[in-house]
């Protein structure tokens, strides 16, 4: 299959994107989103001029630059894309799938008249011992997986400003992002974060909707064996019950190492749910502390005919739910590297905003939509085999497909010079499912 051809099914495949996803958009919004999506594709960035061009010959240029940058003010435009894609996604998402939730920051450090700059931590020049901050704009990124698997589901890409009116609180803004997800999945998924998830209005959102989550601890008192104690403390006291070995740690490095873990009944001292605080020792010095509502079978042996333990099997889901937390950190990193995310050269605040989101349906795009409508088998693995790396499947297969796809654009030409035309296909359109792309080593 040569790269015209790939280019064709793939820009096939965008149209039929922008017709179901975005169908009770206008149309000049829906050519806009289109027009964006292609480019940031074929460019891998997010620079305007430069998006024009892989979408208009060059005597169009400017006309083309000056009506991208008019629509990317649609003030309110990037909660309609959201909306869109959390309406599609949700048929990802059952009572077991994980729902990550990951802050990011973007960093705009030789920026001066951006709308509404804020300061924010800079990762590259920070360290636990010495925060430095610079100029750019808060951020939260939510992403789908099934628990084990390298396949992401992107739900969301949120910037915010600390100085844009009405700004309640990074809390409130992290929560703005988990009620649009489980306004569109009707609650379903289990909640995983990091440890900055570790906040009173987090547990209090997620117990009085009973939503299901696993949060990995800070410090923290608990009240356990009739008094208030060091989560630390407690840890030390828990019996590690199981064994095994992981291929990968919470940071995604590769690994074989032996763990345990084990797992007490405990509250929070504010609430009167009985949660689990399960721990894991042998990634470190100090034991991770996760904390979880969900059921813990105490039982060494459930009673049933295979004899299966399901004590092991409750606590290990929470254990590897934790442990697959590392692919929303992967996705961020793609969205920077792929498709320019922190290149982002606008001026207002809504225009940022509405980038993101742009961003974010790229990137659904590229890990969910692909393969509708088309041999999905065959697309699927060309596009990721355009994207040679020595005959090795990679880790993180997105980039793969980013890199394919923009191959294809480059050598194929610029949207509007080249005419897609539709050929008869009687299949039936399909959706990759979790295990289908497990040949490709992504499931």
């Amino acid at each position: 299959m040569n790269n015209s051809t790939i280019a064709w099914k793939t820009r096939a495949q965008l149209d039929d994107f922008m017709v179901k996803m975005f169908h009770g958009f206008s149309k000049p919004l829906n050519k806009f989103i289109r027009d964006m999506v292609y480019g940031i594709q074929a460019t891998g960035d997010t620079i305007i001029t430069d998006i024009a061009r892989a979408v208009a010959p060059e005597d169009k240029h400017r006309n083309v630059e000056n009506r991208l940058s008019r629509n990317l003010q649609t003030e309110g435009l990037h909660v309609k894309i959201r909306d869109a894609i959390q309406a599609d996604a949700v048929r990802f998402i059952d009572r077991n799938t994980l729902v990550i939730y990951d802050p990011t920051d973007v960093c705009k450090p030789h920026s001066y008249k951006m709308e509404k700059l804020s300061l924010v931590r800079d990762a590259s020049r920070s360290s636990k011992e010495n925060v430095v901050t610079t100029r750019g704009y808060h951020g939260c990124m939510a992403v789908a997986c099934k628990s084990g698997s390298r396949k992401t589901v992107p739900l969301d890409l949120k910037i915010w400003s600390s100085l844009a009116e009405g700004h309640k609180g990074e809390n409130e803004e992290v929560l703005d992002v988990m009620r649009a997800v489980d306004r569109a999945t009707d609650g379903r998924g289990i909640r995983v974060y990091d440890r900055g998830g570790d906040r009173p209005a987090f547990y209090d959102y997620q117990l009085d909707n009973a939503r299901k989550f696993i949060t990995r601890m800070n410090q923290r008192d608990l009240w356990s064996w009739k008094a208030t104690k060091s989560n630390e403390w407690l840890a030390g006291q828990c019996v590690m019950r199981y064994k095994a070995v992981v291929k990968f740690d919470s940071h995604g490095k590769e690994t074989n190492q032996l763990i345990e873990f084990g797992a007490m009944p405990v509250r929070l001292p504010w609430r009167d749910e009985e949660l689990r605080l399960v721990v894991v020792k042998g990634f470190g010095r100090k034991p991770m502390m996760l904390l979880t509502n969900l059921a813990v079978n105490e039982k060494a042996q459930a009673e049933g005919k295979d004899g299966t333990d399901y004590s092991y099997k409750s606590l290990w889901q929470v254990v590897e739910g934790y442990l697959t937390r590392w692919r929303i950190e992967e996705t961020i990193r793609f969205v920077k590297q792929c498709y320019g995310f922190e290149h982002i050269r606008v001026m207002s605040y809504a225009s940022w905003r509405n980038m993101s989101a742009i961003v974010l349906a790229t990137t659904y795009f590229t890990a969910a939509w692909l393969g509708r409508g088309v041999r999905k088998d065959v697309l699927v693995a060309h596009i990721e085999h355009m994207h040679q790396r020595f005959n090795e499947v990679p880790e993180f297969f997105l980039y793969a497909l980013a890199a394919g796809i923009k191959r294809a654009f480059v050598r194929y030409g610029n949207w509007e010079t080249k005419a897609v035309v539709k050929k008869k296909d009687d299949s039936q359109p399909t959706l990759p499912g979790w295990d289908e792309l497990s040949y490709l080593g992504v499931g």
